[in-house]
């Protein structure tokens, strides 16, 4: 079965009715929107209407991409440390790293470093 693509265009937005900022993502081609307090929120809702927003059944596989724009911050910057992330991610699998331990390396707290030992 043929895998569909939906990727989302992703901001900040002021809400109208609570004047909080919000996340919003749009998807391109495609009717709808969905937005969350948290990025966390935001994407389990892109999850839940992915289907929906393409007029397809829920057995048809549909990945999801998100491009996001953070004012300040270029979109290549993003895209570049996610590129550059998901490379270490895959190395430190090779590594024999579990992904518990991963996740743990990543998130370092205090600034600590790495120091290659070979």
């Amino acid at each position: 079965m043929t895998e569909h693509t939906l990727i989302f265009k992703v901001v900040r937005s002021r809400a109208l009715d609570t004047g909080t900022d919000v996340w919003v993502a749009l998807p391109e081609g495609a009717p709808g929107s969905v937005s969350g307090d948290t990025l966390a929120e935001l994407l389990e809702e892109a999850e839940a209407i992915k289907h929906f927003v393409l007029g397809l059944s829920k057995d048809v596989p549909v990945r999801i991409e998100f491009m996001f724009e953070v004012p300040g911050v270029p979109v290549e910057t993003i895209d570049s440390y996610r590129q550059a992330r998901a490379r270490l991610i895959d190395q430190l699998r090779q590594a024999g790293l579990s992904e518990q331990d991963s996740a743990e390396l990543l998130t370092l707290p205090g600034g600590q470093t790495l120091r290659q030992t070979a």
